[in-house]
């Protein structure tokens, strides 16, 4: 005779009931753990692919990086400014413009939306020349050079604006 047989048959039915519940409660727990863990890892899948996009985005290319850069009003990213282009070196070169010379190009082009009076209240004129304030580089998010006009060092002022100093 066993355990069981000593039971009644309402005792026995319900330890029966019991195990059968605890069994498919054990399952459910390994379904849900399991469906935890898929969607876990299809979401951080998800994060990394839509990082690495946005960095990709983000990032301007050599050719922009080579020669677009922004000339700003004031020290600060949200003021107005002018997105200039300028050339230099050979184009077709898959190999960076020295930083050096990107500098001094991007600073010269403000100088000259500067002295044009493209940041003055009346604008531009070409029978006059305007003062050109203490022009500072900075090197923005995507990579192109921002150009500020700042009293600042360029290395403090980039750490107020968040950005880098220009570096090779």
């Amino acid at each position: 005779m066993t355990n069981h047989d000593l039971l009644p048959a309402d005792e026995h039915f319900h330890q029966l009931k019991l195990r059968v519940l605890d069994t498919i409660a054990v399952g459910e727990r390994r379904r849900t753990r399991k469906h935890r863990l898929i969607a876990m890892g299809i979401a951080g899948t998800l994060a990394l692919g839509t990082t690495a996009g946005a960095i990709a985005i983000a990032r301007a290319s050599q050719g922009q990086i080579n020669y677009l850069m922004d000339c700003y009003a004031s020290a600060d990213l949200d003021s107005r400014h002018a997105t200039s282009v300028y050339l230099p070196g050979d184009q077709s070169s898959k190999t960076p413009t020295p930083l050096s010379e990107r500098v001094t190009l991007a600073e010269d082009m403000c100088a000259a939306t500067w002295r044009i009076g493209s940041f003055s209240p009346g604008g531009s004129t070409s029978d006059r020349e305007f003062p050109v304030p203490d022009l500072q580089t900075c090197q923005l998010p995507d990579g192109r050079l921002g150009v500020f006009p700042s009293e600042l060092a360029a290395s403090e002022l980039c750490t107020r604006l968040g950005l880098a100093s220009p570096h090779e």
